[in-house]
């Protein structure tokens, strides 16, 4: 992983106002204007780390907070004025960093009271030069988004919190390594995707790494290793049954991407699950690797999807978990989709670990048998699903539906499994607003209503969203 990654998201505050010129003479509040700096700040450490150079007033001062900035690695920038301020002071730090911006248009008190004397109106007055400052980024194309609201506002806070975790999963995107392994699976059109242009718009550096390398490390892990492991997941899971060499193979490849990953400083991979299946060193699918390292943070996706892998790098950022789907078939009766993918997804998402059960996958055969898979129902709870794709004309598309996990029975398909419920009509009206948006027929999914925070995301980046 990235040490450019953070867990925490960190937050440059620039707080500012026009107290001492030749005309203004109002010095004497600089004290409260420092207090209600320091109350803002306050404020935001609930959801970052802030770097707070202090109330700004000259562009002296606005150009040594862009340097600090700048080399504190924050991932967005919460400009407030407090009162009016010469727009060229806040463009100072502006316009010298490429970090996203979020204007906050707060207030201190959230009424005009009958003695309200000039200093208080004075500290309370930011949306006097507002305008003047927003005209300047947009007529300078600097891309900003802007939140209003009282600063102990409920509703705001929870808003400033998304607009936070968004800039903090794309700075993370934009500091993070793919995978890859094998090639896209053969012609499937919706992996033919421009990974100079995923790395421009969405952030992620596409590496390869050789699958000679991963057959010679599976063929070195020790058998201690892949016994520890074994008795690891037996405990965790309610059957372990897969016979040998598949069993001890699945494990030893699944320890191999561990160190691979780690070895090479990948934050998701993006793999041909066939590569190896005529490979003696390996010879089984890496069914449980992919869907173990999944559950560990690490990203994986199915037919080499480097998209999907990003969008899974995103869900991850914003919730913690997510995992990989494709839609499987219809429910008309229970107006639901089945979701699903063969044999890989993320255990943790699953709904009783003792329900889970690792098997011989019944999709891909290898010279050393069925690999180890896993089998389980996702568990129940919102859910969102998302697609990012090329939208055909230089950029991207992130495609996003909301709706529910529903609680079922793990069907006999050595397969994660779910039941999704859209939550704004029938299944027929779900896949015919989905299709029509061109989505890959892989998806990602992690639990939440996460619609208003990808919006956020895909704010950031500039690139289209389509909520169906």
């Amino acid at each position: 992983m990235s040490s450019n990654i953070l867990n925490k998201a960190r937050v440059g505050l620039l707080v500012t106002a026009l107290l001492e010129d030749e005309w203004n003479k109002t010095a004497h509040i600089r004290p409260k204007a420092q207090a209600a700096t320091n109350r803002i700040a306050a404020v935001i450490e609930n959801y970052a780390e802030v770097i707070n150079p202090g109330f700004v007033e000259n562009e002296d001062e606005a150009y040594k907070a862009a340097k600090l900035f700048n080399s504190s690695n924050v991932s967005l920038i919460i400009f407030v004025e407090l009162a009016y301020q010469k727009g060229l002071v806040p463009l100072r730090t502006l316009l010298a960093t490429n970090t996203p911006i979020l204007v906050l248009n707060t207030q201190m008190i959230n009424t005009y009271p009958e003695d309200a004397d000039f200093d208080l109106i004075m500290l309370n007055s930011g949306m006097a030069g507002l305008s003047e400052v927003t005209g300047s980024l947009l007529r300078t194309e600097r891309s900003f988004s802007i939140l209003t609201g009282h600063i102990e506002d409920q509703n705001m806070l929870e808003e400033l919190q998304e607009h936070i975790e968004a800039a903090k999963t794309v700075h993370n995107l934009r500091n993070s390594r793919i995978g890859t392994i094998g090639h896209p699976y053969e012609g499937m059109t919706d992996l033919m995707v421009d990974t100079l242009s995923l790395r421009n718009k969405i952030g992620p550096v596409v590496w390869p790494i050789e699958h000679d390398e991963v057959a010679a490390t599976t063929d070195s892990i020790e058998t201690i290793e892949i016994q520890e492991l074994i008795k690891e997941e037996k405990e965790k899971y309610g059957l372990v049954n897969v016979p040998s060499p598949a069993l001890d193979k699945s494990f030893a490849l699944a320890l191999a991407l561990e160190k691979l990953v780690k070895k090479h400083d990948m934050d998701a991979l993006a793999v041909l699950d066939q590569t190896w299946l005529n490979d003696t060193r390996v010879g089984v699918v890496p069914s449980y690797g992919s869907s173990r390292l999944t559950a560990m943070g690490i990203p994986y996706t199915c037919e080499a999807d480097v998209a999907q892998a990003s969008a899974m790098l995103i869900m991850q950022n914003l919730t913690g978990h997510a995992t990989f789907l494709e839609n499987y078939m219809m429910d008309f009766n229970k107006d639901v989709m089945m979701l699903s993918h063969d044999g890989h997804g993320n255990p943790a998402l699953a709904g009783n670990p003792k329900e889970v059960k690792i098997l011989p996958s019944i999709y891909y055969t290898g010279v050393n048998g069925f690999g180890a898979s896993f089998e389980y129902a996702y568990k129940t709870g919102e859910f969102t699903v998302m697609s990012l794709i090329p939208n055909g004309k230089g950029s991207w598309r992130m495609i996003i539906a909301e709706g529910e996990s529903l609680p079922m029975k793990a069907r006999n398909i050595v397969a994660p499994q779910m039941l999704f419920k859209y939550n704004k009509g029938s299944v027929s009206e779900f896949a015919n607003a989905w299709c029509l948006q061109g989505p890959s027929h892989h998806m990602v999914g992690a639990y939440g209503k996460l619609a208003n925070k990808l919006k956020k995301v895909a704010g950031i980046l500039n690139i289209e969203t389509v909520i169906i």
